[in-house]
């Protein structure tokens, strides 16, 4: 996929200082919707060492390879630095982490496209034992949306597995669409999604095709080629994605 080149140039980009300085504006709302004796905060790199051993837990409970991406230190360290790692926090310890950066030369858009201002990318979160099934996921996932939002970017662009319907789920009931379907440098098949804020509604949906559990999204990639679009998961047996026909 070949990439368009980002803009350049003052004023085309937000920044990390800019970006860093919303974040911690939108986390001190006293109104913020998070579970009783928690709290959010910003990552340093003092607290690298406890992001990596909430992977190392989370990577021992995947039964399948590919559904998120292993981080390094050094990795979330250019995340600390560039970018906000968000941190669920409750009496000191920290519970995951979720990251988020304004595209750039070193991690550019997953999605081609003409571009104004680079777009901003949600990577992955991250949750360790006592984070499990409270909501966290797509908690983090709004947050990070009002972050950019408030920060002035047009949209946003992410990555899930196929086989992450739980993830997958939360980020189409946000507003994400997904628009295509490759194998990340990992070699794991992820949907491309991408969320505009003034996105106009679309109709349908006009066909629907079941997740595998396993095996070939080939058939997924293709329709996507096609021109279609995945606006929602209908969650049961199939666990069916939605998709509509049009470019969006």
């Amino acid at each position: 996929m070949t990439v368009t080149p980002l803009p350049a140039g003052p004023g085309k980009n937000v920044g990390r200082g800019r970006l860093r300085d919303v974040a911690e504006i939108c986390l001190d709302q006293p109104d913020r919707d998070i579970p009783a004796g928690t709290s959010l905060r910003l990552a340093s790199m003092e607290d690298i060492p406890s992001l990596v051993e909430i992977i190392d837990w989370a990577a021992s409970q995947t039964k399948r390879e590919g559904l998120f991406l292993r981080m390094s230190e050094a990795f979330l360290a250019n995340f600390v630095r560039d970018g906000i790692v968000l941190l669920p926090v409750s009496d000191g310890k920290i519970l995951g982490y979720s990251n988020a950066m304004q595209a750039n030369s070193d991690h550019p858009p997953f999605l081609d496209g003409s571009y104004s201002q680079a777009p901003g990318l949600l990577f992955g979160t991250v949750l360790g034992p006592e984070a499990r099934a409270q909501g966290w996921h797509g908690r983090l996932i709004r947050i990070r949306m009002d972050i950019f939002r408030e920060a002035g970017f047009a949209s946003l662009q992410c990555t899930v597995s196929p086989y992450n319907r739980i993830s997958l789920g939360n980020l189409l009931a946000a507003g994400f669409r997904a628009f295509g379907l490759k194998d990340m440098l990992d070699g794991h098949p992820r949907f491309l999604l991408r969320h505009d804020f003034e996105q106009r509604a679309m109709p349908g949906p006009y066909c629907k095709l079941a997740l595998p559990v396993s095996g070939s999204v080939a058939d997924h990639g293709a329709l996507l080629a096609d021109g279609y679009v995945g606006v929602s998961l209908e969650r049961g047996e199939s666990n069916a994605l939605c998709y509509v026909a049009g470019s969006g």
